[in-house]
């Protein structure tokens, strides 16, 4: 077997051990969402994905059919994404417009808020969500991998935003000026990840351990639809209501 027949294996292994790492447990649940609870035609159901990244989202959703707008504070993941042909802008320019909304989407957004600035946040953009029309969070759950991304700041309970943006009887700080009400949610399952192992950080003779025991790890959540995983997120679905 010559190298480049080798070369090519690898190739292909590595591929499929990265689709499988980077697997999007939240997607099917969002898009599961949209389907039960959006009634109307895809292609003018307008959907905002806040804080849209490098549009793995963005795709996936303009892929099934949505007419999608991303907005995004780094200009340069605006013009990457941009350049891949997804309609995405700016914060600045976005809120130029006055567009309004059936969805928005704030995937593994408000954790990256302190609570005093959350509110104020997700209602610049909840003021742009059509009466009757949808919310979906998806966000983290406290797990010690949870500050593994550097400004996480706090995880936040279905509970927490519930109190605030469904505005209960009970005493909190502040309310939203939109009101929503909880229709769905379900809590996320991945892989067990194995966070404080040296092979993951420095490369040595474990690290091919490391790598294969998580892929086998992420396989077996898969197979068993998460009944061989750790419950680490949640994903739930709000609707806008009239106050």
């Amino acid at each position: 077997m010559n190298n480049s027949v080798v070369s090519k294996i690898y190739e292909q292994f590595k591929q499929i051990y990265d689709t499988a790492i980077f697997y999007d447990y939240d997607q099917p649940i969002i898009l599961g969402f949209l389907e039960k609870y959006v009634k109307q035609e895809r292609s003018k159901c307008k959907v905002l994905d806040v804080g849209c990244g490098l549009g793995k989202k963005l795709t996936a959703l303009t892929t099934a059919g949505y007419q999608t707008l991303g907005v995004d504070v780094n200009t340069q993941i605006v013009e990457s994404n941009q350049k891949q042909g997804l309609n995405c802008v700016t914060v600045e320019e976005f809120f130029k417009t006055e567009d309004q909304f059936d969805i928005v989407l704030m995937s593994h957004i408000i954790e990256h808020f302190h609570p005093s600035e959350l509110k104020d946040f997700m209602d610049s953009y909840l003021d742009r969500l059509k009466v009757g029309g949808y919310l979906i969070i998806a966000t983290p759950l406290f797990t010690k991998y949870f500050y593994d991304d550097f400004d996480h700041v706090k995880p936040y309970s279905p509970t927490g935003i519930w109190m605030v943006f469904c505005q209960t009887e009970t005493q909190v700080q502040y309310y939203s000026r939109n009101k929503l009400r909880l229709k769905d949610l379900k809590f996320r399952r991945q892989h067990y990840r194995f966070t404080f192992v040296r092979g993951k950080y420095i490369r040595n003779w474990t690290t091919k351990i490391y790598q294969v025991i998580e892929f086998i790890s992420v396989m077996l959540c898969l197979i068993s639809f998460g009944l061989l995983g750790k419950k680490d997120g949640w994903v739930g679905i709000f609707q806008k209501i009239k106050i």
